[in-house]
C-alpha cells in the first residue's frame, strides 16, 4: 500500500534534520577573542582518515588536507623524506587504492593533477549565468546583518534583540531590498511566505532545489562553509551551550538562510536547474576517497616519519652534547604553560644562559571559578575556555550601592552612545571638543589619572562542603605543579572534568 503524506514528511524531515546536524558537527568552532584558542580545523574530521577527509574537503571547500603535491617531491629531492619513510608509511596503508611500489608513490607525488574545485552552490551557478556576484551580495548581506545579531554589547544598535537567528534574519530580509536591487526579484516577499522556524525552512528549500536525502549532508556542509566565520562563531555557541548541558539553534538558523537564498535564486534563475541537477548526484555520492588522496595521505606519513627521526637525532644529540641524560643538573629550571604567549619568553630565558633550562606544561592556578563583577551581571570564567566552571563567585554589595554603581554604569554608557551615535557623533566633535582640551593636556602631562577605586572582595555563592575545599585546595596546588599530569586529567578535578573530550 502507499504510504499517505503524513507518514512520509516525518519521515524526510528527520533524514534532513539528521543531515543537517551533521554538517554542523563537521564545522570546526571559533572562539571569540575574549576566549580566544587554538582550535584543530579538521576537528569535525576526527572520525575519518586522513584520505576521507581531504576527499570530503575537496569536494565541499575546494580544499586538501594535505601539503601540496609538489611540497612532498620537493622533500622527497632534497633528502627529508627518505626511501625509508616512504616504504614504511606505504607498508602501513590498509587502502586497497594504495600504489603498489614506493616508486609509484613517488611518481604520483611529481604528477600533475587537475585544479581542486568545490562543488558549486546554486549561488555560483547563478553568477556564472547572469555575470551578477551572487555569492558575495549573500555574503556581504548575510554579514552586514550578522554583525548585529551576534554583537555582545560592542554594537549600538543590534537588529530584533531576543529573537532566534532564522526569526531575526526574517525580520530584517523583509524590508532589505538589497537582493531586489541586484536583481532578484520578489525576494523580501519570498522571506515573508518562509515557514517560521528553521527546520520546516530547511525542509522546505530541500524540497524546492530537488536536494535528495543522501546528498543533503555535503550539500549543507558547502553551504555552511560559504558563510566562513559566522557558521564557526554559531558552532562555537553549540560548544558552550553544550558544555553546559544545553543546546543552540544558532547554526540550524544559518542553514535555513542559507537555504532560502539557494531557493529563491532557482526560481528566479531556472535556466541553471540541469546544472544543479548534476551537482546535486555528485553530492549523493559516498564520500570514498581516490588513488590520488590516498597517496598523498601516505605521503604525509612519510613526511611525519621524516619529522619524527629528526627530532628524535636532534633530542639524542644535544643529551650526547651536555654528556648524556641526567648528568648534569641545570642551573636554573623554570616552568611556563605551554602557550604562544609565553614561548616568546621561554625562548628569551634559554637564550641567556645554557645552563639554564625549561619545560612546557599544560595547566594553570586550578580555581574553576566563574566571577560576577561588582555591578554586572554577566559571568566571567576564570578558567581554560573548554572547561566547564563549579564555582561561582561575586563581587556584589548590598542593594542601595548596587543600585548606586549600576545607575552610574548607565550612565557611562548612555554618555558614550550619545557621542558615537550616527546623528549626534560629528555636531558633539565640533560642540565640545574644545571643551575636552584639558583633559587631553593632564593626560600627555600624566596628570589625569587617578587610583582606582576599591571593589568589594569576592566572595563565594553558597557554601562548600569540606570535601569540596579540600578538592579544590588538592587540585591547585597538586596539579600545577610540572610534573603532574595536565590539569583537566588530575584526579582531585574529577567534579569539573571537562564533558567535551576532543582536541581543540
Amino acid at each position: 500500500m502507499f504510504l499517505k503524506h503524513s507518514q512520509i514528511v516525518p519521515t524526510r524531515l528527520a533524514e534532513i534534520n539528521q543531515a543537517a546536524e551533521a554538517a554542523a558537527r563537521a564545522v570546526p568552532p571559533a572562539f571569540p577573542l575574549e576566549a580566544t584558542v587554538a582550535v584543530n580545523p579538521f576537528l569535525g574530521q576526527t572520525g575519518e582518515d586522513l584520505a576521507t577527509a581531504s576527499a570530503r574537503l575537496e569536494r565541499v571547500a575546494g580544499v586538501r588536507a594535505t601539503q601540496s603535491p609538489a611540497d612532498y617531491a620537493a622533500s622527497i629531492a632534497a633528502g627529508r623524506i627518505s626511501e625509508a619513510d616512504l616504504a614504511n608509511a606505504l607498508a602501513e596503508c590498509a587502502s586497497t587504492l594504495k600504489p603498489a611500489t614506493v616508486a609509484e608513490l613517488k611518481a604520483l607525488a611529481c604528477g600533475k593533477g587537475k585544479p581542486m574545485a568545490a562543488l558549486p552552490t546554486i549561488a555560483s551557478l547563478a553568477a556564472k549565468a547572469t555575470g551578477t556576484d551572487w555569492p558575495s551580495i549573500i555574503d556581504k548581506t548575510i554579514g552586514l546583518w550578522a554583525a548585529g545579531h551576534f554583537d555582545l554589547g560592542q554594537a549600538l544598535w543590534s537588529p530584533a534583540p531576543g529573537l532566534g537567528t532564522y526569526a531575526a534574519w526574517r525580520a530584517w530580509a523583509t524590508h532589505d531590498l538589497t537582493p531586489e536591487i541586484a536583481g532578484l526579484s520578489g525576494f523580501c516577499a519570498h522571506v515573508a511566505a518562509a515557514p517560521d522556524t528553521a527546520e520546516r525552512a530547511i525542509l522546505r528549500a530541500a524540497d524546492a532545489i530537488g536536494l535528495e536525502s543522501a546528498a543533503a549532508e555535503t550539500a549543507f556542509h558547502r553551504l555552511y562553509l560559504d558563510l566562513g566565520g559566522w557558521s564557526q562563531h554559531a558552532r562555537w555557541q553549540l560548544w558552550q551551550a553544550e558544555l553546559n548541558g544545553d543546546t543552540d539553534h544558532a547554526l540550524a538558523g544559518l542553514l535555513a538562510i542559507r537555504l532560502v537564498w539557494e531557493e529563491a535564486l532557482l526560481a528566479q534563475f531556472p535556466t541553471i536547474a540541469d546544472e544543479w541537477a548534476k551537482t546535486v548526484q555528485a553530492h549523493a555520492l559516498p564520500v570514498i576517497p581516490n588513488q590520488r588522496h590516498v597517496a598523498l595521505a601516505i605521503l604525509q606519513d612519510a613526511a611525519d616519519r621524516s619529522h619524527q627521526r629528526q627530532l628524535a637525532a636532534t633530542f639524542t644529540s644535544q643529551a650526547m652534547a651536555n654528556g648524556g641524560m641526567g648528568a648534569s643538573r641545570p642551573f636554573l629550571q623554570a616552568a611556563f604553560c605551554i602557550d604562544v604567549r609565553s614561548e616568546v619568553f621561554r625562548r628569551a630565558l634559554e637564550s641567556v644562559d645554557p645552563s639554564i633550562s625549561t619545560i612546557g606544561f599544560a595547566g594553570f592556578f586550578g580555581l574553576p571559578v566563574t566571577h560576577k563583577a561588582q555591578g554586572s551581571d554577566v559571568p566571567e570564567a576564570h578558567l581554560p575556555v573548554l572547561l566547564k566552571p563549579a564555582i561561582e563567585t561575586t563581587s556584589h554589595c548590598d542593594a542601595e550601592c548596587e543600585h548606586k554603581v549600576r545607575a552610574a554604569a548607565r550612565a557611562v554608557r548612555a554618555w558614550g552612545r550619545f557621542r558615537q551615535a550616527a546623528v549626534s557623533s560629528f555636531a558633539f566633535v565640533e560642540a565640545a571638543g574644545p571643551l575636552y582640551a584639558a583633559k587631553i593636556v593632564n593626560d600627555a602631562l600624566g596628570l589625569g589619572h587617578m587610583g582606582s577605586k576599591q571593589k568589594p572582595a569576592p566572595r563565594i555563592i553558597g557554601e562548600l562542603s569540606a570535601d569540596a575545599k579540600a578538592d579544590t585546595a588538592a587540585a591547585s596546588t597538586q596539579c600545577h605543579e610540572p610534573h603532574q599530569r595536565p590539569r583537566a586529567l588530575c584526579p582531585a578535578a574529577r567534579a569539573w572534568r571537562p564533558r567535551h573530550q576532543q582536541s581543540a
